[in-house]
């Protein structure tokens, strides 16, 4: 019995300091405690939104490296937002093994085969390809540049001419599980040359290429719709058909590996682009942005209201984040696949693009992964911030650009402050006092 009275007044002396601390404290009083600290410091926490001020523009993106792509893209493109985009590329083929050629050994034919297992465009529309040889070498440390002509490393004679139809193959999930191929008649000329080349020009790799540069790859415009075509670069490969007098049906292939030199080239004509009139400029702000790698676009932001936190050393960022949304009606992402993820950089004093510091923690911390359900991309920039408070970082300009620049097709259109979403910048702060 008395325990159970003991437990009573316990329970009735709990409620009443309970209450005692409800009726104490006031709705929103962020000063709670703050009396236990030392000097009595007062810190609020504030909420600070900016879209008004933020300006976004479309500027051309001519100067990425396109060394080592994952992909090489080659076609013909007409997007009904973006224009024209023409692929090609540039590659070395190497030898496996010394070919077991003799005195005897005869042409039958030679072959170039392309594989590829990606598409972005039409499928109806029919592709001409063209083949030259490389005349000038080409240097696998190398870092080409967009901006590079890499046709003016090749031969003006054609070698080789397909003209072809993209194939796409599916399984039940839908999911391309075959590899289509791309095959080309070579001109026997060099099937001959490589057949009778010394044996001491094939001792090694080194060798090989002083003697055989390696192959250019363009395409014909196409007129309408059309398609860019992804190549794996491993499944590109020049086949050589010969007999001898002794053995018939006779194969030898040169391959481009991961030791080959491995160029994209792009090129793109913005002439018939819905924003081609106010490419390049800052003047006129449209609702929209357009974004595209292959040597495209990319997006130049400027938030002026970043150098307002600039010196405010009684501020501390608890979150900054800023947030672009994609114009999903507009991109077509189901006709048009849209990029997955996006970088954005800030531009130094020099004009270049830099990593924020956000992005040296980790990509969950740093963002620019689309997101479906919000139809954004967001990125944490709080210590970026914090730099520009500390006056460490002067520039409030930043672009944002694809995240595979050379070896992806995917383009999206973005939404600009004129826009009924428009970008915006959140930052979580506490105030002390």
């Amino acid at each position: 019995m008395k325990n159970r009275n003991f437990e009573a007044f316990a329970l009735i002396g709990a409620l009443f300091i309970v209450s005692l601390l409800i009726t104490s404290c006031k709705s929103g009083d962020e000063s709670l405690g703050l009396n236990l600290m030392p000097g009595n410091t007062e810190i609020y926490t504030r909420n600070f939104t900016e879209s008004e001020s933020i300006r976004s523009f479309t500027f051309t993106d001519e100067k990425i490296r396109v060394d080592h792509p994952g992909f090489n893209y080659i076609g013909s493109f007409n997007d009904p937002l973006f224009g024209r985009t023409d692929g090609g590329f540039a590659a070395q083929y190497r030898i496996s093994s010394n070919p077991d050629y003799d005195n005897t050994s005869k042409l039958d034919s030679i072959i170039l085969r392309l594989t590829y297992k990606r598409i972005y465009g039409d499928t109806a529309t029919k592709q001409t390809l063209k083949v030259f040889e490389l005349t000038s070498d080409m240097d696998y440390d190398a870092k080409y540049l967009s901006s590079f002509k890499l046709k003016s490393l090749a031969s003006p004679t054609v070698i080789g001419i397909s003209s072809f139809i993209p194939k796409f193959k599916t399984d039940s999930s839908q999911i391309d599980t075959t590899s289509q191929y791309i095959r080309f008649r070579l001109s026997p000329a060099l099937g001959n040359r490589l057949l009778k080349m010394d044996s001491l020009s094939m001792i090694s790799n080194e060798e090989f290429l002083k003697h055989f540069k390696g192959l250019y790859v363009e395409s014909d415009a196409a007129e309408r719709k059309g398609t860019l075509v992804g190549l794996s670069a491993a499944g590109s490969a020049i086949g050589i058909y010969y007999h001898t007098a002794t053995k018939d049906s006779l194969f030898y292939a040169y391959n481009v590996t991961s030791n080959s030199a491995n160029v994209a080239a792009f090129s793109h004509d913005y002439s018939t682009s819905i924003f081609g009139l106010h490419l390049n400029q800052e003047l006129i702000q449209d609702s929209l942005t357009y974004l595209q790698p292959t040597g495209g676009t990319k997006v130049k932001i400027n938030i002026p209201s970043l150098s307002k936190w600039r010196d405010s050393t009684n501020f501390i960022i608890s979150r900054a984040y800023i947030t672009i949304y994609v114009d999903t009606l507009v991109s077509d992402p189901r006709r048009y696949g849209i990029p997955s993820s996006l970088y954005l950089k800030y531009i130094d004093g020099t004009g270049a693009e830099v990593f924020p510091k956000d992005s040296e923690l980790s990509s969950a911390y740093y963002g620019g992964r689309y997101d479906p359900i919000s139809t954004s991309y967001s990125f944490n920039i709080t210590r970026h911030l914090e730099q520009i408070i500390k006056n460490e970082i002067v520039s409030t300009s930043l672009y944002l650009v694809h995240a595979d620049r050379k070896g992806s097709p995917y383009r999206v259109v973005l939404k600009s402050g004129n826009s009924s979403r428009p970008i915006v910048l959140n930052v979580k702060y506490n105030r002390v006092k």
